[in-house]
C-alpha cells in the first residue's frame, strides 16, 4: 500500500466507522462449536449474528476482528487529533514565515540602497530624474539619496517605515525608468 492508497482507505474507513453498529459482541455457536460476531441494537437490545468464524481461525485474527470497530474508531480519533495539531502548526509556520520575510525585507532596505547607489545605471537615473550633478561619484549619490529620501542616514530605511516607503517608491521609479 502506498500513501495515496492509504489516504483513500482512511476516508472510506472514517465514513464506514460512523455507519457501523456501535457495539459488537462475541458469541459462540454451541452446536457448531464456532465463534460468532454479533451486533447489539442500542435501542432494543436485540442481538443479530453477522459472522460465524472458522474453528481454525487463529486467536489473534479473531481478536482483531471482534475489536475492529473500537480499534478503527481509536485510530481515527488519534489521526484527527494529529491532523488538528498539524494544521495549527502549519498556520503558525506560515504566520512566522511572513513575519521573518517582513523583517528580512525591512532590514535589507539600507543594504539594497547602498548597493544600488554604486550602479552606473542608478547614477544615470538620479542624474536625469533627480538632478544629480556630474561627476557621478558614490559620495554625491549617497548625499543626493539622503536628500531625496529625507533621511540623515540610509540606515533609517530599516527603522523608519515612512522612509522605507519612500525608498520603495524611488526604487519602483528607477525600475520603470530602466524598462522605458
Amino acid at each position: 500500500m502506498n500513501l495515496d492508497e492509504a489516504r483513500t482507505i482512511y476516508k472510506k474507513a472514517k465514513d464506514t466507522a460512523g455507519l457501523a453498529s456501535p457495539e459488537w459482541v462475541r458469541m459462540h455457536d454451541a452446536k457448531a462449536h464456532r465463534p460468532q460476531l454479533a451486533v447489539r441494537d442500542g435501542g432494543t437490545g436485540t442481538v443479530a449474528v453477522i459472522a460465524t468464524l472458522s474453528r481454525n481461525a487463529p486467536y489473534d485474527d479473531e481478536h482483531l476482528l471482534f475489536n475492529a470497530p473500537y480499534y478503527l474508531r481509536a485510530a481515527i480519533m488519534v489521526a484527527e487529533q494529529a491532523f488538528a495539531v498539524i494544521r495549527t502548526q502549519r498556520a503558525t509556520i506560515v504566520r512566522l514565515e511572513g513575519k521573518v520575510n517582513a523583517v528580512a525585507e525591512a532590514k535589507d532596505f539600507a543594504a539594497n540602497c547602498a548597493m544600488l547607489c554604486t550602479e552606473p545605471a542608478f547614477k544615470k537615473f538620479l542624474e536625469e530624474r533627480h538632478g544629480l550633478a556630474r561627476p557621478l561619484t558614490d559620495q554625491k549619490v549617497a548625499t543626493r539619496i539622503r536628500s531625496i529620501l529625507a533621511v540623515g542616514s540610509r540606515s533609517e530605511l530599516n527603522t523608519d517605515p515612512a522612509a522605507a516607503e519612500r525608498w520603495k517608491a524611488l526604487r519602483a521609479d528607477y525600475d520603470a525608468w530602466r524598462r522605458a
